[in-house]
């Protein structure tokens, strides 16, 4: 969070780096915190830790995992003790807007990146596949290869009795004195439909990145020339050559190897921006299973989002978003983000590797709801909006 950033939207990425963490953080918690950063003026990191760690926690057990969190997320504190929030001074005018004197009273620093929206382009450390890993991957395959989904194209061929093959019947009759001897039918040919995976790979989803690359994989090496693979976070990555590699292993440390925004931040806006500009008029996207796997999270306006998303749907056969808790009880999509991309997608949870086989056997189906008889289970995945 910095001075001039919006303090909501900075607030509710923060908590839900909380929440990950295993701190109950409910909405009238939220609803305090934000009233006690406007006590202070002005607001400095130290004013936002004391703020935060006094409204956020409720036990002494939570302090700990309060100051990782808040050491990761913003960085160190320099003070030990509570800062007394001081009386707002009057606006002076004539200042820039966005600029602040410094702690020494001297030039203002307009220098300042909102927190949670860095870049972090740094190699991972490897990833070393077990035994159990080489069977989660064999079972994502075998689930991809079991449903294949269809679309149908304009290409014919012979056979079939629904439609007629008016051409060839009527070179028949020409052989024939215009008798109809024989009527002679088409059928619709059809073709795999394409997948395009989004997978949110940002510090708020690192526990979920393993299991998300491997469905990945999984899903280009049931089928290559028809899926595509990238990732989100503070940019837009295609990883799908990385994927294509006939060892699991290979392929996961070619992607350890390549400098890619692991494990940072999240301006899923402008990541799914460059993503429809690139790809959205491309073939990839039309008539497509397009699947964003993340938790919603934006640090930025979550508009420009939902405007991307909402073309796509029109672009693509259907949007899905996989959500790690849309399965939880009682869950409610908090992030506005995903809140307001509710009415173009499908929601369904993604937590583990069994709600992951799931949803490739849900892509299979044409025209799957939360009332389709054939996955039944999709119905507690449903969201009220």
């Amino acid at each position: 969070m910095t001075v001039d950033g919006d303090p909501v939207v900075d607030l509710v990425g923060f908590a839900g780096r909380l929440r990950i963490d295993g701190l109950r953080v409910e909405v009238a918690r939220l609803s305090t915190a934000l009233r006690a950063l406007g006590a202070y003026e002005p607001l400095d990191r130290d004013g936002i830790y004391w703020a935060m760690r006094l409204t956020l926690c409720s036990r002494r057990e939570d302090l700990p995992v309060f100051d990782a969190a808040f050491a990761a997320w913003f960085g160190p504190v320099r003070s030990a003790s509570p800062v007394v929030p001081a009386p707002r001074a009057p606006e002076r005018h004539g200042e820039a807007a966005g600029e602040e004197p410094t702690e020494d009273g001297d030039a203002p620093r307009t220098d300042r990146t909102r927190a949670g929206s860095a870049e972090r382009l740094a190699p991972p450390p490897p990833w070393p596949l077990t035994p159990a890993d080489h069977a989660e991957l064999e079972s994502f395959i075998q689930a991809f290869t079991s449903a294949v989904p269809l679309r149908r194209t304009m290409r014919r061929a012979a056979g079939g009795r629904r439609y007629i093959d008016v051409s060839r019947t009527a070179r028949t009759m020409m052989r024939s004195a215009g008798e109809p001897t024989q009527v002679w039918h088409h059928r619709r040919l059809h073709a795999r439909r394409r997948l395009v995976l989004l997978l949110d790979l940002s510090h708020s989803m690192r526990k979920h990145r393993g299991l998300l690359l491997r469905f990945g994989y999984a899903a280009v090496a049931a089928a290559p020339l028809s899926t595509e693979v990238f990732t989100i976070g503070t940019r837009l990555d295609r990883i799908t050559c990385e994927l294509r590699s006939r060892d699991p292993q290979s392929a996961m440390s070619a992607l350890a190897a390549r400098r890619m925004d692991w494990d940072a931040g999240t301006r899923l806006g402008s990541a799914v921006t460059a993503f429809g500009r690139l790809w959205g008029g491309h073939r990839v996207v039309r008539s497509a299973n397009l699947v964003i796997v993340s938790d919603g999270w934006e640090y930025a306006d979550p508009a420009p989002l939902v405007a991307q998303v909402s073309r796509l749907s029109r672009l693509a056969h259907r949007v899905i978003w996989g959500h790690p808790r849309a399965g939880e009880p009682g869950f409610v999509p908090y992030a506005p983000a995903l809140k307001d991309s509710l009415p173009y997608v499908q929601l369904v949870p993604t937590p583990d590797a069994t709600a992951l086989r799931s949803l490739a056997d849900l892509l299979a189906c044409p025209t799957c709801r939360p009332h389709c008889p054939r996955h039944r289970e999709f119905r507690k995945w449903s969201v009220p909006t």
